[in-house]
């Protein structure tokens, strides 16, 4: 059971020197002292520009940019499903960036909210390391006046709340969802679906129909995982939403990886293209199960390379036996991609893997011949593993 916590900050602050003789300085703090988990942490970044230059800084709200910019010692990590494979994936995506200057004697103030690879969710001491390099240079040149390097630190103290000081806290975020004012809105957007509690779930649908940052719902649509907030999502995935709704919303529902959504999933992967249809599999191998191997069989024959990337990685993710013969086969394949991928998936299915490994034809078929042997003799009593169990693959025996 999550306990909702009263977050009530002592804090202190490390400040790296920096250039142009210590004149311009920065620092992260907490916005206020007290806070509740489950509401969402705001925490100021602070640059002041001493010099008698006029200064700028670039801005980015892209937060996978800086994806350790806060850390917690003695949190517990926060789960993730890994749906594309055992192999670290790279983060992108559009990332809108603007200069913002900042006057002689003057200050530049970023609000930020406390997220990262973490959960605050039970009472306790939390020890904060918020860090940064930053540039920041002279109006209209590529002069630098310093390079920050920003390290604070600060301690959280959670204590349990009642739900309604909660529903109080959240009030001015619903009310900033109303903003005409676009940033202010998305930042509004982005709090609100942190970590958000039953009673937002009205205020996540509506934004789900927002007309300028739909998008900014989807997380939180996931984190509720309500019936609703599965259906919004299955509707978002549908082809009648653009692409860049589709794709996340169809990571949302691999994410809370209900059963019940399986079906659907299926229908939407066979009714898109390209990397949508893709993901659309790859999230159906693992919703689905092993009640999504016919329906992957039936498509390999007439996938192109691409496809059958994809159908490796959803294959992996069924953590079904019978997914492991169709993998082999593809150990065969012309395509590296594709042999790279399905080795990967059989690595993630078996914890094994082959000693030729798939560089080129002839390691690829003397790998096959390995693997094809193996589960020959292993097929019923070798242990088969869920992509939520990643461990470094040993050798064929």
């Amino acid at each position: 059971m999550k306990y909702i916590a009263r977050l009530a900050f002592v804090v202190f602050l490390l400040q790296a020197p920096c250039a142009s003789a210590q004149q311009i300085t920065g620092r992260f703090y907490p916005e206020k002292d007290q806070h509740l988990v489950g509401e969402p942490v705001i925490i100021d970044f602070e640059v002041v520009n001493g010099t008698d230059k006029m200064a700028e800084i670039d801005e980015f709200n892209c937060p996978w940019l800086n994806p350790r910019q806060f850390e917690v010692d003695n949190a517990p990590p926060k789960k993730k499903i890994g749906l594309f494979g055992c192999t670290v994936q790279a983060i992108a995506g559009d990332c809108l960036g603007s200069t913002v200057e900042i006057p002689p004697g003057g200050k530049y103030l970023k609000r930020l909210l406390l997220e990262g690879p973490f959960e605050l969710d039970f009472p306790g001491s939390y020890h904060i390391r918020a860090s940064r390099e930053q540039e920041i240079r002279a109006k209209g040149t590529h002069q630098v006046l310093a390079n920050l390097k920003v390290e604070s630190e600060f301690y959280l103290t959670l204590e349990a709340p009642t739900e309604s000081e909660l529903k109080a806290a959240y009030e001015p975020f619903f009310n900033d969802l109303r903003s005409r004012d676009l940033t202010v809105r998305y930042f509004a957007a982005s709090a609100v679906t942190q970590n958000p509690p039953p009673f937002a779930e009205a205020a996540i649908l509506a934004l789900a129909d927002d007309p300028d940052i739909p998008a900014a719902s989807i997380e939180g649509l996931a984190r509720l995982a309500t019936t609703a907030a599965r259906a919004k999502l299955l509707q978002m995935s549908s082809t009648k939403s653009p692409e860049y709704l589709r794709q996340p919303a169809i990571e949302a529902l691999g994410e809370i990886g209900n059963s019940d959504d399986c079906e659907a999933m299926l229908d939407i992967a066979s009714q898109n293209k390209n990397y949508t249809q893709g993901e659309a599999y790859i999230v159906s191998g693992y919703i689905c199960k092993e009640q999504a191997i016919p329906t992957l069989l039936r498509v390999l024959p007439t996938a192109d390379s691409q496809l059958l990337m994809y159908l490796a990685t959803a294959f992996g993710n069924t953590q079904s036996r019978n997914a492991v013969p169709p993998l082999i086969s593809l150990l065969a394949n012309p395509d590296d991609n594709v042999r790279r991928d399905a080795e990967e998936a059989l690595a993630a299915l078996t914890h094994r893997k082959s000693q030729y490994g798939i560089a080129d034809a002839d390691s690829a078929r003397q790998s096959y011949m390995e693997w094809s042997n193996w589960w020959a003799s292993n097929s019923k009593v070798a242990s088969i593993y869920g992509p939520s169990a990643c461990s470094e693959p040993e050798p064929l025996p």
